[in-house]
């Protein structure tokens, strides 16, 4: 098939444009990519030039429908990307093509998005809240599309068991940007050997409970976290807006969800509902509700190597088996695919230890394999 994909693509950070368009290549499809990240005028002469914006925009989606009619794609994919306006989607299917929006950034762009969905053919989100939010205005052509792993990018060490630590020793890593709630969480952990990568916590370095734990505060790419991940015993998740109002997380299992099981680490997380709907607690991750409960589980998972070993495992596993990216195209190339159905009763399950763990079949994205 012949699909064109929309995304923000960015050469030095990989995401899921770039993810996606890896698995639509290795499922055999011809792949043809759309920027709508590039912009034709500088960002700071739009804000300072009144009408510049409404220019930009219209030069935007010229060029978009321009590459539909040149490449008459049978499926156009679309990340976010509300630079492209309703008007183009629709003359893009007057076109021929069958168009897909996977609105996977919650909550950025929530009510654009909202607006934009009833032009699409399906629109999926990566937030089950979000997609209650849709249903409840009508939209019947939205479902849940969670994240995902990419295999040939989120991996174990290539090496035999038993690398080495860090070198500075550190066993417990956050890889992640700054906020607030982040900052609040990590002074929990004090004293334990923790080391934090990630844009924004040169904020933290007057905090004399976080400025010991901060290691970097660059970005960083999937081969340097993969190796921080390798050395770690713990790795920690904490989700934008945990465990404030749900409007604000949307109950969303981010990326690192996945990407961290992808790599076979052990994963501690904040409990959001999307995650333990994805994955069952104690089999294939450990997580957390605050503070306290976050050190005690960080101070637990360090005595005990034979379950994080297990728990990382089936972890990977569980990944492998439903949620990669791989799974996801499928699912996007499918007209009649419906996403993963949002299971209610899951997130009231109690957590499973090792030892005490029945099977468990994960939901399966539709046309997955």
């Amino acid at each position: 098939m012949r699909v064109l994909v929309s995304g923000a693509f960015h050469p030095s950070f990989e995401a899921l444009p770039e993810y996606l368009v890896s698995a639509l290549g290795r499922l055999g499809h011809e792949v043809f990519l759309f920027d709508h990240r590039r912009r034709s005028v500088p960002g700071r002469l739009r804000r300072m030039i009144r009408g510049l914006e409404r220019v930009d925009r219209s030069l935007k989606n010229a060029l978009f429908l321009r590459s539909v009619r040149r490449l008459r794609p049978s499926l156009v994919l679309i990340n976010q990307g509300m630079i492209l306006d309703p008007h183009a989607i629709a003359r893009a299917r007057d076109l021929g093509a069958r168009c897909v929006n996977w609105f996977s950034d919650y909550p950025a762009e929530f009510e654009a998005g909202l607006a934009a969905a009833p032009t699409y053919d399906a629109f999926y989100v990566a937030s089950s809240y979000a997609v209650g939010r849709h249903l409840a205005v009508g939209h019947r052509n939205t479902a849940w599309l969670p994240f995902a792993c990419d295999p040939t990018m989120h991996f174990p060490p290539r090496e035999e068991p038993g690398h080495a630590k860090a070198a500075r020793g550190e066993r417990v890593v956050f890889v992640g940007s700054w906020y607030p709630e982040r900052q609040i969480l990590l002074r929990f952990l004090r004293g334990l050997p923790v080391a934090v990568w990630g844009p924004g916590w040169e904020r933290a370095f007057s905090d004399p409970h976080l400025a010991p734990m901060i290691h970097g505060t660059s970005p960083l790419r999937p081969a340097r976290w993969r190796e921080l991940y390798a050395s770690a015993d713990v790795v920690l998740n904490m989700h934008y807006g945990a465990f404030g109002p749900q409007v604000v997380s949307g109950d969303l299992a981010n990326t690192r969800v996945f990407e961290i099981l992808g790599c076979g680490a052990y994963q501690l997380v904040d409990r959001q509902k999307d995650v333990l709907r994805l994955f069952r607690e104690g089999l294939h991750l450990d997580a957390f509700s605050g503070g306290d409960e976050l050190r005690a589980r960080v101070e637990t998972a360090l005595r005990d190597d034979g379950h994080r070993q297990q728990v990382a495992r089936r972890g990977r596993e569980a990944v492998l088996a439903a949620h990669t990216y791989e799974h996801r195209a499928r699912l996007l190339l499918e007209p009649e695919a419906r996403g993963i159905p949002v299971e209610d009763d899951q997130p009231d399950r109690p957590p499973l230890r090792a030892g005490n763990a029945p099977g468990h079949r994960l939901p399966v994205a539709g046309g997955a394999r």
